[in-house]
């Protein structure tokens, strides 16, 4: 393994909090970092080259109005209308319950895989940064901070275009060419009972 990207993290440099709500103390630290500081300090400070989609360019992309409307125009795929269905069951969740108020977070995750595979379409600035993350305090575990001269110097998507996100997403789940050829179980299981060789 030579390269590893990375969804999650947050850079503290600019105060902005990040999104650990079971320790409060711990304002600037990401979700996924702070479960696991030290896997997260050992994968980030390592001699791979990695690429960090942190916490700040996902909340740019976590418009369930966006990217469902998107979606919407692309429905041609049964993975299409799959993640159409589920993303709008998350955003029902979102305004009726409380307690799900977080869920637009879940589509900064998508970001990373449509970032692989778009990301000459996504206008991204990519900085090079000197980090090290901080574990062995509850207080600052998984918090990510900028560290000149002594951090491991990784890249950071600092912005993208997310309109073109947004686009590519849809567009991607729509492609024909893409889709899966099996489009259900039953189909499956009568390819499975098929002799070999037979068509």
């Amino acid at each position: 393994m030579q390269r590893i990207y990375i969804v999650g993290g947050h850079i503290s440099e600019d105060q902005e909090k990040g999104n650990v709500f079971t320790n409060p103390s711990n304002e600037c630290a990401e979700f996924n970092m702070f479960l696991d500081p030290l896997a997260a300090k050992t994968v980030v400070e390592s001699e791979l080259d990695v690429t960090l989609i942190p916490l700040d360019a996902q909340r740019k992309v976590t418009s369930f109005g966006l990217v469902l409307k998107h979606l919407q125009q692309k429905l041609k795929t049964s993975e299409s209308v799959f993640v159409h269905h589920l993303l709008s069951r998350l955003h029902n969740l979102q305004k009726r319950h409380k307690a799900y108020n977080h869920m637009d977070i879940f589509l900064g995750e998508i970001l990373g895989a449509v970032f692989m595979v778009a990301s000459d379409h996504l206008n991204p600035i990519i900085k090079a940064k000197p980090v090290n993350v901080l574990a062995g305090n509850i207080n600052t575990d998984g918090q990510i901070v900028v560290n000149e001269g002594q951090g491991k110097i990784i890249n950071a998507l600092e912005s993208l275009d997310s309109e073109a996100y947004y686009n590519n997403f849809a567009k991607l789940l729509g492609e024909k060419k893409q889709s899966a050829v099996i489009s259900s179980f039953a189909e499956q299981k009568r390819m499975w009972r098929m002799p070999p060789n037979a068509s």
